[in-house]
């Protein structure tokens, strides 16, 4: 990039963005309305330059003046592209985001299933790799990864645990209110917090992706969703509720990381005292509480699904991609 000047207008960051579902759709439109704002922080513009999708047809009149294709691999791989966002979901999207990297672009996914079983990208988490970034893919708007990976990374972690998965804590909410699993679950893909098949969220894989990634960056080493014992809900969970909910207590899928001979992992409902920080997650609420030596308790609480609370997780980490890729300009402080 050349150098700017006052009659110039700033250079460009080019961002292709693949999937255009709710959390794609979701940043394209953050990122547009935020442009002003970031090109003033940056010194530079971001802009999307091309998107793909499974069905371009479907997407073009939402996607105007942007190059909308079918063809993820080819995004990945085009040195026009400097950020590569990915959003879509795809249990392929580990070999796209090693590609985007190994070319020099930044790679910013919320695809947690497909980074927490691919160990290289896992191994460049554990490293810090500068040009890779997945906020968007562990508990929605919560700064959980920033914090493990920058303000904590200096410090020994003994134990993390988490709610991190919206569909099973809206479930378990609707169900201490008295609803049927049935129609809970149905009230949950209502209200989009479920998928129309939920079993990676029932079955607690997605927990259990999401705990792989925060433990890899607590511990710096790749801890792999193969590596974590789960066990997830189902209709049978409904008395365990109820009898919970009459002693003062509630039922919540826990995701627990903890050194005890080696690293420990797992994730399973767990019957939780009113006074645990976890109790506090209802409806799409997540909750993370992390002990560590010296900072000791700290607990992170808010939404960890939707659109919108991943696209801000997804345009933070652009924001961070692009200082990257573009350094960071200070002026002199004063003595």
């Amino acid at each position: 990039m050349g150098e700017t000047t006052h009659s110039m207008a700033p250079p460009v960051l080019r961002v292709g963005l693949i999937g255009n579902g709710t959390v794609g759709a979701a940043f394209a439109s953050a990122l547009e309305a935020s442009h002003d704002r970031l090109s003033q922080r940056l010194g530079v513009r971001v802009r999307l330059t091309q998107a793909a999708v499974r069905t371009p047809d479907r997407h073009r009149d939402a996607l105007p003046g942007i190059r909308v294709h079918d063809d993820a691999a080819a995004l990945a791989a085009d040195t026009s592209v400097d950020i590569v966002v990915e959003a879509s979901g795809d249990p392929g999207a580990a070999g796209w985001l090693r590609r985007a990297i190994a070319r020099g672009a930044a790679a910013v996914s919320a695809n947690k299933l497909a980074i927490a079983s691919d160990r290289p990208l896992l191994d460049a988490l554990a490293r810090r790799h500068p040009l890779l970034h997945c906020e968007g893919a562990v508990a929605g708007a919560l700064p959980i990864v920033r914090a493990l990976r920058d303000s904590l990374d200096g410090e020994e972690i003994h134990d993390l645990r988490g709610v991190l998965n919206g569909t099973t804590t809206y479930i378990l909410t609707r169900l201490e209110r008295g609803d049927r699993f049935a129609d809970a679950l149905a009230a949950a893909r209502e209200a989009g917090f479920a998928e129309g098949d939920p079993a990676s969220d029932l079955s607690g894989q997605d927990a259990a992706a999401k705990l792989a990634i925060l433990a890899t960056l607590a511990w710096r080493r790749a801890v792999t969703l193969a590596d974590v014992p789960t066990r997830g809900i189902d209709a049978h969970i409904v008395d365990v509720v109820r009898v919970a909910g009459a002693h003062g207590c509630r039922v919540r899928l826990v995701a627990e990381a903890w050194e005890d001979d080696g690293l420990q992992l797992r994730v399973e409902p767990k019957i939780l005292e009113a006074g645990d920080p976890l109790a506090r997650a209802e409806e799409v609420i997540n909750v993370v509480a992390v002990q560590s030596a010296l900072a000791g308790p700290l607990t992170w609480y808010g939404a960890g699904a939707g659109g919108r609370h991943t696209a801000s997780a997804l345009l933070g980490d652009v924001l961070t991609a692009a200082r990257a890729l573009v350094g960071t300009h200070t002026g002199r402080i004063a003595a």
